[in-house]
């Protein structure tokens, strides 16, 4: 009874987690190109802030970035996993038996993964960037302090 219900669910498909990713992709390129725009704002005006406020001020949001690269690929996989289930559930349901069968639910299911990818390896790249930019800002700032 409990895997009947587990399985329900599982049916649903990929879809449901594509747009999760879509709307994680969308919302760390809007965090990037906020942070870019951040960083240039607060590079202009450093000499007028304390070492904790441009810290404070550097490290917003970077979170954001952190959380999707760590857990988008996570959630392509679920995705897939969900994808493959359908596949076998699909094929257990018809008449059809055979390769052509699988392989539509199963290529829809590794588009899943492919959009965790898409989403976690530009976050972890612009996480980086940013966590040595401040590194390198406050560094400078501490220097020109001397």
């Amino acid at each position: 009874m409990l895997i009947e219900k587990l399985l329900g669910v599982a049916v649903i498909g990929v879809e449901p987690v594509l747009w999760v990713l879509i709307a994680m992709s969308v919302i760390s390129f809007g965090v990037i190109v906020e942070r870019v725009l951040a960083f240039g704002y607060i590079k202009n005006d450093l000499q007028n802030l304390s070492g904790a406020k441009i810290r404070i001020l550097l490290e917003k949001r970077l979170g954001i970035l952190a959380t999707f690269g760590n857990n988008a690929p996570f959630i392509g996989l679920f995705g897939t996993v969900l994808g493959i289930i359908n596949a076998f559930h699909t094929l257990s349901k018809g008449d059809e038996f055979g390769i052509n069968a699988v392989m539509g639910g199963i290529s829809e299911a590794l588009v899943a993964t492919a959009a965790g990818l898409f989403v976690a390896i530009p976050s972890v790249i612009a996480y980086n960037y940013f966590i040595r930019k401040i590194k390198m800002l406050l560094l400078e700032t501490e220097a020109n302090e001397r």
